[in-house]
């Protein structure tokens, strides 16, 4: 079946939804798949007892501790707190309500199990904006994806975030392929639902209004009913607890009160420009709160939310005094985002984990490949292989945008493009798939983009292991060869 090209005077190639078809699922796949499950079976019973780790595991482990124990959304004796978005805690306590308190191997099952229905939704997604045998690559990578792997067995937000970005984009691509009403309030319903495990969806709603106003294929009233029922389901999901926090913060508080923090701890004179993630470490005269801690406190005393507004405030200030620093961070703080997965290796060369050196080195290896790899095909599938409908296209490019965007402003890790990574599957699938007919098909011109963002992706990798990660790197070896 041909390929077709957009009426734009371009050349770039664009696949036919129908094309590449499978007939089914074959033995390979099945094959895959049985290995995928053994191993994060294998994972479940390595970590069977294994408690939080991770500071941001442990604040949610005792978050979810307290709302079983209290009923409370509290750390510790503290008063009731907004300090972290509410959902992934509150999973954790519905399952130990069931299970038992503090059992943390059926908080990891029931994440087996959005692991499972994350497969099945993008398989979904993939079969209406590519096709059926992008789908199926796609399921399957999704499935094998090493980072993914590892971060089934924590208890931190990813699993459930990219669960709910799944459903998300399924509620999304049905809405725009065929408008309806249950569609229009899913994908608000679920994209609040996103929003309360990682805030950096709750502001969404004001690009996804606009662009669905714009690209809706219905009648004026109909469009404007639709949009209208995207955001009432957004806010039947956000509104009872923004209005928790506000209460209690004493000034507006949407979903947490992390946003300006985080924002401020990425810009102000002190930020270390070589881990801006890390300025939380940083304390005394340089820290990010110490002019804060110099201030008369208000009527009433300092909330969480009054500092979170400082923080904004004070971040904000900073950025419009000097632009180009804060335009070079934030080409670093992209670079740190779409960096190299360091997780489950830096956990092991902290001691966090303590595999077997083989383990070590065949997962770390795993991961230091499979991520390159796809981000590289994912570049080229955006160029050469988008989605036939280029409305889809441009909803999927929305989200990482904005995503990668937000991210560029406070500070960036390679752990929040986790959730991402499913976008990338699709788009590297798709070129996959239909790498044949694009061999043949795509003019020379055509892979100058793609080119020239695969380089840059490759700097920024090379800058993190012969420069900034060499010692880290070096310690590793020095780990391995004591375990080993």
């Amino acid at each position: 079946m041909p390929i077709n090209t957009f009426n734009t005077g371009t050349a770039r190639p664009v696949l036919d939804a129908r094309a590449g078809v499978a007939a089914g699922p074959t033995r390979l796949w099945i094959a895959v798949l049985a290995a995928a499950l053994a191993v994060r079976v294998a994972l479940l019973v390595a970590t069977f007892d294994m408690g939080p780790r991770i500071v941001d595991e442990q604040h949610y482990y005792e978050l979810a501790s307290n709302l079983v124990r209290t009923g409370s959304f509290s750390m510790g004796g503290a008063p009731a707190t907004s300090l972290r978005p509410p959902l992934y805690p509150m999973f954790m306590a519905a399952i130990w309500r069931v299970a038992g308190a503090h059992n943390v191997a059926a908080v990891r099952v029931a994440q087996l199990a959005l692991v499972a229905l994350t497969l099945w939704l993008v398989y979904r997604v993939a079969t209406q904006a590519f096709d059926r045998g992008t789908a199926l690559l796609a399921a399957l990578a999704l499935a094998c994806y090493p980072s993914l792997l590892f971060s089934g067995v924590l208890l931190l937000t990813e699993t459930l975030f990219t669960a709910l970005v799944a459903a998300f984009l399924y509620a999304c691509v049905a809405l725009m392929l065929r408008p309806s009403s249950p569609a229009a309030l899913g994908a608000g319903v679920t994209l609040g639902a996103a929003a309360l495990t990682r805030s950096v969806l709750w502001p969404f709603p004001l690009v996804l209004v606009p662009f669905l106003a714009f690209t809706l294929r219905v009648g004026g009233r109909e469009r404007l009913k639709l949009c209208g029922l995207v955001l009432a389901g957004f806010a039947l999901v956000v509104a009872p607890w923004s209005i928790r926090n506000s209460r209690l913060q004493r000034t507006l508080t949407i979903v947490d009160t992390m946003g300006g923090l985080n924002l401020l701890m990425g810009n102000y004179e002190f930020t270390p420009e070589d881990r801006m993630w890390d300025a939380v470490s940083i304390g005394g005269d340089r820290g990010w709160d110490a002019p804060l801690r110099r201030l008369p406190p208000p009527p009433g005393g300092w909330t969480e939310g009054l500092k979170d507004h400082w923080a904004e405030r004070r971040a904000i200030a900073f950025m419009l005094a000097h632009p180009l620093t804060t335009a070079r961070r934030s080409l670093l703080k992209l670079a740190d985002f779409w960096g190299l997965e360091r997780e489950w290796i830096a956990g092991v060369q902290q001691r966090l984990y303590e595999p077997p050196a083989w383990f070590a080195i065949v997962s770390g290896a795993a991961v230091l490949l499979v991520y390159p790899a796809t981000l590289i095909l994912a570049i080229a599938g955006a160029f050469l292989a988008p989605p036939p409908d280029r409305r889809l296209h441009a909803f999927l490019l929305l989200i990482v945008v904005f995503v990668c965007g937000l991210h560029g402003v406070t500070f960036g890790h390679s752990r929040y493009h986790l959730p991402l990574v499913p976008i990338l599957i699709m788009y590297a699938a798709s070129l996959v798939q239909h790498r044949a007919r694009l061999a043949t098909a795509t003019p020379a011109r055509a892979l100058v983009g793609p080119a020239l963002m695969a380089s840059l992706a490759v700097l920024v990798w090379s800058r993190e292991l012969l420069f900034r990660d060499f010692d880290h790197i070096a310690a590793l070896v020095r780990v391995l060869r004591h375990v080993g």
